[in-house]
């Protein structure tokens, strides 16, 4: 709290602060909230449904940010999405941007999705960014198709 109210007062207006405690620590971040004026933004460690349900239910973060690994696929990640509308928040993803974009721009309470092109490689074509956002592909499915030679460098 202390090292968020000294960034507060330097003025430098951050549009959140992540991961503030402890990612299990519901109480201990929801009291960092309500301490500052920063939002907060939490969840790229939560792991499944039931956690983000007790991470929402008790006010934590201002900002869902969900992984589609750690919550379990996209159905678990859709019900996490879901949840947090119920209770008016954003959601913003996390890594995995060729997947993301698809899911942050099927929900209405989608915000950003995180771009970290890391698995670029893996694919003949990702999402481009078109004015710094990420252009909704429009091929069927994911609109994925992995890089034969790729695949074929990192073969065992």
């Amino acid at each position: 709290m202390d090292i968020g109210r000294r960034v507060e007062d330097a003025g430098v207006g951050l549009f959140w602060l992540e991961d503030v405690t402890t990612h299990d620590d519901y109480a201990g971040i929801a009291r960092v909230n309500a301490a500052l004026s920063t939002p907060i933004c939490g969840g790229e460690l939560v792991y499944g449904i039931i956690p983000f349900r007790h991470m929402i239910e008790a006010r934590s973060v201002d900002y869902v940010m969900i992984d589609l690994v750690r919550a379990g696929g996209v159905t678990p990640w859709l019900k996490i999405a879901g949840m947090a509308e119920a209770f008016n928040l954003p959601v913003v993803s996390h890594l995995i941007p060729e997947v993301h974009v698809h899911l942050i721009g099927a929900i209405p309470n989608g915000l950003t999705v995180e771009y970290m092109p890391w698995l670029v490689p893996l694919f003949k074509e990702v999402p481009v960014q078109q004015g710094g956002e990420l252009a909704m592909p429009t091929a069927p499915g994911l609109s994925l198709e992995f890089d034969q030679a790729t695949l074929d460098r990192y073969k065992a």
